[in-house]
């Protein structure tokens, strides 16, 4: 993987070829979603927008041509170039210019507050569009046949009813989240390839500020007061951003303290397992502004 992010930064064709076939390969393991995203964030790192911009649309343009000779739809490849590839380079941009992480991530948060504002604004409901998704998925025969939830059955549709609720606020935040961690993965080869160990520590101390974490905390007043939908799908979004600084503190705090990096793995399955983890990380992060966890824990921070 870090030898074909080598091989991208090449030239104008060395990118096309690794960006287009990643982004091909995803279709296949949703995965590598983050891995090409981090090849034309990369490019558009270290070579600039031209070359960055160039590799991003000739990478689309031959995914679609490889899919419509494969008799395959290009409005797959599209739309996940659309929702992955602009926001990894909107973050890029910003980094590459001010070379600063947490403008990056802000940026990003920024494009995916964004989008839950106009989901909301072209759709009067979109927890009724999402539960009627779902229905549709689960009245499929095949898939019906597949999955036997027998007794359970009506439990699992209203909790599918509930999280329908949420779905729009996941789904922006997962675009955001897809798109962050294929800058930091640019950032990491970057860093490989012409600064060994700079991610590390840009990342150990990111931070957001307080005004930042102000906004954050009033999001999250306010959907927890009014329950406005929009308030709510807003206030995912701005846990996940502000849990990208809680893991910051984390790892910062695990590396200060020269504990070993199964600390680090443990934590990331029990963000895996218990989905409610992610929101004490969201809260760390926010509180991190006043707290200074690592100042505070960290006699070198």
């Amino acid at each position: 993987m870090f030898g074909l992010a080598g091989y991208a930064v090449r030239g104008l064709l060395q990118g096309t070829l690794v960006a287009s076939s990643s982004l091909l390969l995803s279709m296949i393991l949703p995965p590598l979603v983050v891995y090409s995203g981090a090849v034309v964030a990369l490019v558009w790192l270290r070579k600039g927008p031209r070359e960055g911009a160039m590799v991003a649309i000739l990478g689309l343009i031959a995914a679609g041509v490889i899919s419509r000779l494969s008799g395959v739809s290009p409005l797959a490849p599209m739309v996940v170039a659309v929702s992955c590839w602009i926001p990894a380079l909107v973050m890029a941009a910003v980094l590459r210019h001010t070379v600063t992480l947490s403008l990056a991530m802000l940026s990003g948060a920024a494009l995916a507050v964004m989008a839950a504002v106009a989901v909301h604004l072209a759709i009067p409901d979109p927890a009724a569009e999402w539960r009627a998704f779902f229905d549709a998925i689960f009245s499929n025969e095949e898939f019906s046949k597949q999955f036997q939830f027998g007794e359970n059955q009506d439990v699992f549709k209203q909790f599918i009813a509930k999280a329908s609720e949420y779905m729009t606020g996941i789904y922006c935040s997962m675009l955001f989240l897809l798109a962050a961690f294929s800058v930091l993965l640019a950032r990491a080869w970057q860093a490989r390839l012409f600064n060994p160990g700079g991610l590390r520590k840009e990342f150990h101390a990111l931070r957001y500020g307080k005004t930042m974490s102000m906004v954050g905390a009033a999001v999250l007043a306010v959907a927890l007061l009014l329950q406005l939908p929009i308030a709510k799908t807003i206030a995912i979004v701005v846990i996940a951003v502000f849990a990208f600084q809680g893991m910051a503190v984390i790892h910062a705090l695990i590396a200060g303290a020269g504990l070993s990096v199964g600390w680090l793995v443990l934590i990331y399955i029990i963000l895996l397992i218990k989905v409610e983890a992610v929101l004490v990380i969201g809260l760390v992060g926010i509180a991190d502004a006043w707290i200074n966890f690592r100042q505070r824990f960290i006699k070198t921070a």
